[in-house]
């Protein structure tokens, strides 16, 4: 596992006890285990959390704040072994822990047998290793009333009546998980981020994985993607890997009789990617009553469209309200922007390119004022796209972004666009735009971010970062599911998709006021900064980066980059400006009042 340590005394009190984004793991033989929750119970790390390994109170109390990690079932009696004996019978909590995020250092004062814990509630764990957000947000004090027995140590006096989890132990003692499921058209898959003990045994993952599948998407994923079929279930536990083949065998349930064959190779591909980090060499699937089916390529991996993520992304910026390339892109000998002739490069202040297997999509916000205008269009792979208006926008216009581009050719690709404080649907086949449908909070939206999938969003409304899906239908297009992501800032400015469960997050900190930037989880559980502290001049009005391929990794492929004020900046260990000398091609004399703005990655 791969962890980042955190950086810059501000965000290390916001963010005490540090988190990180783990590696892929290497496939590994697996043998038998029962388990059909978050964890076997090997309980290996648990040693290292007993009430008695500390009379220090700050470290006693972060123990405290971890005990619950763990098998799901025996949580509440771990917790209890913190507790004095005669406190233990009165602590009955749920049985989910609420995970929280402590928004500055434990108050722990000599004489006073009251520990304060000033905390950020993010959500509760479910026993399908689901972090799901809190409805509202909730910033407070807990208080936790200590006890020192002589010869015995530190007990909990008194607690909240809650199981309690720090994000801290979120990131020690579980990894993330990626699960999957058919979006409604069926065209791909949508990941659906878990949390498993990482001391379970990896005998038992793959059985731990269907029962999340069987299980159903988590409830924000619902609108936007199909479950398993009524009736499926494991018809045993997965066994162990012999000759390099894992066997599953699932009910007849599995598969539908209508479609079947169509139906059986979306499951396995489901499944093969659900457990590809498990994966051995083949996979022997049995349904039902069915023969059992082997499968070995790799020819599953294309269902995912975050497989198609490239190694070395393209860069461009706005200069001189033209794009261009940037030199440290995959082909920076290139001065011409694919898919844009150069007489329709001209007048641009923000732009999106897209790209699928076949085709380059453009979409360019040209002129000022109320001469500002969104232009857009697509061309086969080596020509220039005719760019048509894109009627029926307010006033306004923020940064565009495609949301769908299909694998090969054009139709059916869209993108989105704020204006007016709202969002709205345009396609690259031009016509009139469409707003989009959505239950608004208070407040402008003011940044969109669309997943490689094409359906999960992220977005900044009225300073606060949410999640949601987008639904298409016959009668336009909505965002649903919307709810609140926990980020550790007090005002977000921007985001965008890292990787299948990141974003690259700028903001506001409440303490001081100062900037910064930092990778987030998409359930708000995890996060690791990028730039801890920026200073409190400008604001990042804007941020963008390229998503991880998930094949090789977890989080983001490119750098972040971002805009302040006209200034466009790289994040790397410290803020660095782009400047013209950074762009690919002739830039002719240099003129201080022309800078590099807007960057963008080709998505």
């Amino acid at each position: 596992m791969f962890r980042r340590a955190m950086a810059g005394a501000t965000i290390a009190l916001l963010l005490l006890g540090g988190c990180g984004i783990p590696d892929n793991s290497d496939v590994a033989v697996v043998g038998p285990g029962p388990s059909t929750g978050t964890s076997s119970g090997g309980g290996g790390l648990r040693s290292r959390i007993a009430r008695d390994s500390t009379n220090d109170r700050t470290e006693f109390v972060n123990n405290y704040l971890s005990a619950a990690a763990g098998d799901y079932d025996s949580a509440v009696e771990r917790v209890k072994q913190f507790m004095a004996p005669d406190s233990r019978e009165g602590f009955k909590p749920p049985p989910a822990p609420r995970v929280i995020r402590l928004t500055g250092s434990l108050v722990v004062e000599p004489g006073r047998d009251t520990v304060e814990i000033p905390y950020q509630e993010l959500g509760t764990l479910g026993k399908n290793g689901l972090l799901e957000p809190s409805a509202e947000q909730v910033l407070d004090t807990y208080e936790l009333q200590l006890d020192e027995v002589v010869g015995e140590g530190l007990y909990v006096r008194q607690a909240p009546p809650f199981l309690l989890l720090s994000d801290k132990a979120l990131d020690t003692f579980y990894d993330e998980r990626t699960i999957y499921f058919w979006n409604t058209e069926r065209t791909g898959l949508v990941p659906d981020i878990r949390y498993l003990l990482s001391d379970v045994p990896i005998e038992q993952e793959p059985t731990i994985i269907l029962n999340w599948l069987i299980g159903g998407p988590a409830p924000w994923l619902q609108d936007a993607v199909e479950p398993l079929p009524e009736g499926t279930k494991l018809e045993s536990k997965v066994p162990a890997i012999r000759d390099d083949r894992l066997e599953i065998r699932l009910s007849a349930q599995a598969v539908p009789t209508e479609g079947a064959d169509e139906a059986m190779e979306r499951l396995r591909k489901q499944i093969q990617w659900s457990l590809r980090n498990r994966l051995p060499e083949f996979l022997e699937l049995v349904v039902g009553h069915q023969d059992a089916r082997t499968y070995s390529d790799e020819d599953f991996l294309a269902s995912n469209s975050s497989a198609r993520l490239v190694a070395t992304p393209e860069r461009y910026v706005i200069y001189d309200r033209t794009v261009r390339r940037l030199t440290e892109s995959s082909r920076p000998d290139l001065d011409l922007v694919p898919g844009l002739a150069p007489e329709a490069n001209k007048d641009v202040s923000l732009a999106a390119l897209g790209t699928s297997g076949t085709h380059i999509f453009a979409a360019l916000v040209t002129g000022t004022g109320k001469n500002e205008r969104l232009r857009v269009g697509s061309a086969p792979v080596g020509s220039q796209a005719k760019l048509n208006e894109i009627p029926g926008l307010p006033a306004g216009l923020g940064n565009p972004v495609w949301a769908i581009t299909p694998a090969e050719g054009a139709e059916g690709a869209f993108g989105l666009i704020i204006a007016g404080g709202r969002l709205w649907r345009f396609s690259a086949k031009g016509g009139a735009a469409q707003e989009v449908a959505w239950s608004s909070p208070s407040g402008s939206i003011t940044a969109i971010t669309v997943a490689p999938d094409g359906h999960r969003v992220a977005l900044v409304v009225g300073g606060r970062l949410y999640r949601a899906v987008l639904n298409v239908s016959g009668n336009g297009m909505a965002l649903t599911a919307l709810n609140q992501i926990f980020s550790p800032f007090s005002l977000v400015t921007a985001v965008d998709f890292s990787g299948e469960g990141w974003l690259a997050v700028a903001g506001v900190l409440p303490v001081d006021q100062r900037i910064s930037i930092t990778y987030l989880s998409i359930d708000g559980g995890l996060l690791s900064p990028v730039l801890a502290d920026m200073g409190k001049e400008e604001k990042v009005t804007y941020l963008t980066t390229y998503p991880a391929n998930p094949i090789t990794r977890r989080n983001n492929v490119g750098t972040v980059l971002y805009s302040t004020g006209p200034n466009a900046w790289e994040a790397l260990s410290s803020p660095v400006q782009i400047l013209a000398k950074d762009l690919a091609g002739q830039t002719g004399e240099p003129r201080p009042e022309v800078v590099p703005q807007a960057p963008f990655y080709l998505n």
